[in-house]
């Protein structure tokens, strides 16, 4: 076991850069070489404005998903602190996405849009008697050949995020799943949301004339 999982933080060093447009890639080689023994990290998923970084990784041991989240520790150094965080909560940088109703921009973790108020993480667990599994079976099946699906995080407050990697571009990506109305649900990044399987009880075709989709 190493010492960032066996600890839940290490500090992680930054040489001299010759170009400043190096060091998201140097940072990234920094992060997975400090997690090398601990977690397998896919890449960045956002960064918060003068605030942390968060890298989406794998924990080898249980093979659960995790964020290490990145902070410098003095300003003008190279020098970071990272740790792992095991749910989602305001203090790691979320994807840059919009609202799927309004078109607001959304960057938190936040179930509710502040702008029109919609539901932009419903937790398709609630009230349904199907495992994460199938769930996560689900949603693999609702998005193929579009993303490799890697996994699921919780959120502090509850609900859960799946995370996928866009098979034409490689770019990481956090997936709304939300309820449609009734038993309908439906994944998505923005405004356009593909219907999940009928693996989730209740499936319903989304209805074209709804504004929601237009």
């Amino acid at each position: 076991m190493g010492v960032l999982r066996e600890a839940g933080r290490t500090r992680v060093s930054l040489g001299a850069l010759t170009r400043p447009e190096e060091a998201r890639d140097e940072l990234l080689h920094a992060v997975r070489d400090a997690a090398r023994n601990d977690f397998e990290v896919f890449g960045e998923v956002g960064r918060i404005k003068d605030g942390a970084i968060a890298y989406l990784a794998r924990d080898l041991s249980t093979t659960k998903l995790v964020m290490l989240r990145l902070t410098a520790e003095s300003e003008g150094r190279n020098n970071y602190g990272l740790d792992v965080a095991r749910e989602l909560d305001a203090s790691i940088a979320s994807p840059e996405s919009t609202c799927p109703r309004c078109g607001t921009p959304v960057r938190s973790w936040g179930r509710f849009c502040t702008q029109c108020g919609v539901d932009l993480w419903t937790d398709p667990r609630a009230g349904q008697p199907r495992s994460k599994e199938s769930l996560l079976e689900a949603v693999r099946e609702a998005t193929r050949e579009k993303y490799e699906i890697l996994g699921e995080m919780p959120k502090a407050g509850g609900g859960i995020v799946y995370f996928a990697r866009d098979v034409a571009t490689g770019k990481l990506e956090a997936l709304r799943v939300r309820s449609e109305g009734g038993a309908g649900y439906s994944v998505g990044l923005t405004g356009v949301l593909r219907s999940l399987a009928d693996s989730i009880a209740g499936y319903r075709p989304p209805d074209p004339q709804d504004p929601r989709r237009r």
